[in-house]
C-alpha cells in the first residue's frame, strides 16, 4: 500500500475532445490510483485509512459527476422519445395507464366476435363429435363384416372391403370436422378463438408441498426474498432463518 495520493483532478491534462472523454480519463486515473493503494496489503495506520477514505470520496464524486453527465447527454434523446411516445400513446398505447384508440377498438371487436365464435365453435364441435361416432360405427361394421366373410365367399369379401373403404372415408371426414375451427375471415388474418390458461390457488399448503418437492431451489430463493424483505423492515427473528450480522464500510 502506497503512502501518497496522486490522483489528478478532472481535466488535468490537455482538454479532452468531449465531456465523456473527460470523465473517462478522470475515472481511469482514479482506478489506476486505486490499484496502487489496494494491492492486498492491509491498512496499517489511521493516516492510510484517511487516505483510502479520501480516495473513496474522490471515486464517489467522479461517479456522481459522470452519471450527471450521462443524464444530460441522454436528455435530448429522452425528451424526443417521450414526445414521440406521448403523440402515439392516444392512438396505439397499451399500458395500464393508457389504452390507445386502436387497442380499445380492437378489444371491442374481439368482445363482439367472441360470443358468435363460441356459438359457431360449439356447433362445429357437435358436428365433429357426430362424425367421430359415425366413423367409429363404420369401422365397427366393417370389422364385423370382415370377420363374418368366409375366405371362399368372394362377394362377402368384396362387401367387407367396400365397408372398410367407407370407414376410411368416414374417419377422414371426422378428422376434417375435428380440425374445422370457428373463424371470422373478413380481413387478411382470420379472427379465431384461443384458449388461455391461468392457475387459481385453492390450497396453499398443497401447492407449497408440491413445489418444495418439485422445484426446491426456486422455493428456497422465494422464501429467501421474503426473509430479506422482513430483515430490511427490521425483523431479526424469522422462523426457519438465522439472521446474521455483517459489518461493512459505507
Amino acid at each position: 500500500m502506497t503512502d501518497t495520493l496522486t490522483a489528478p483532478a478532472i481535466g488535468h491534462n490537455n482538454p479532452p475532445p468531449s465531456p465523456f472523454d473527460a470523465h473517462r480519463i478522470h475515472i481511469e486515473d482514479l482506478y489506476a490510483e486505486a490499484k496502487n493503494w489496494l494491492d492486498g496489503d492491509p491498512i496499517a495506520s489511521a493516516e492510510q485509512a484517511d487516505k483510502v477514505s479520501l480516495l473513496l470520496d474522490m471515486i464517489r464524486k467522479a461517479e456522481k459527476a459522470a452519471d450527471e453527465a450521462r443524464v444530460r447527454e441522454n436528455e435530448p434523446f429522452d425528451l424526443g422519445k417521450a414526445e414521440v411516445q406521448a403523440r402515439y400513446a392516444p392512438l396505439i398505447g397499451n399500458t395500464k395507464a393508457v389504452k390507445g384508440k386502436t387497442v380499445l377498438a380492437a378489444d371491442a371487436c374481439k368482445a363482439a366476435l367472441a360470443p358468435w365464435l363460441m356459438a359457431v365453435e360449439a356447433e362445429k364441435r357437435r358436428v365433429a363429435e357426430e362424425a367421430r361416432k359415425q366413423a367409429e360405427e363404420a369401422a365397427r361394421v366393417a370389422a364385423e363384416a370382415a370377420r363374418a366373410a368366409a375366405a371362399d365367399d368372394l362377394a362377402a369379401q368384396e362387401e367387407a372391403a367396400a365397408l372398410f373403404s367407407e370407414a376410411e372415408d368416414a374417419a377422414k371426414a371426422a378428422k376434417r370436422a375435428e380440425n374445422d375451427k370457428a373463424g371470422a375471415h373478413g380481413g387478411s388474418r382470420a379472427v379465431t378463438l384461443r384458449s388461455y390458461f391461468a392457475p387459481v390457488l385453492t390450497d396453499g399448503v398443497a401447492a407449497a408441498r408440491h413445489y418444495w418437492a418439485d422445484q426446491r431451489e426456486a422455493c428456497e430463493a422465494f422464501f429467501l426474498s421474503l426473509a430479506e424483505t422482513d430483515v430490511r423492515a427490521g425483523k431479526r427473528q424469522i422462523p426457519g432463518f438465522e439472521v446474521r450480522e455483517d459489518r461493512r464500510a459505507v
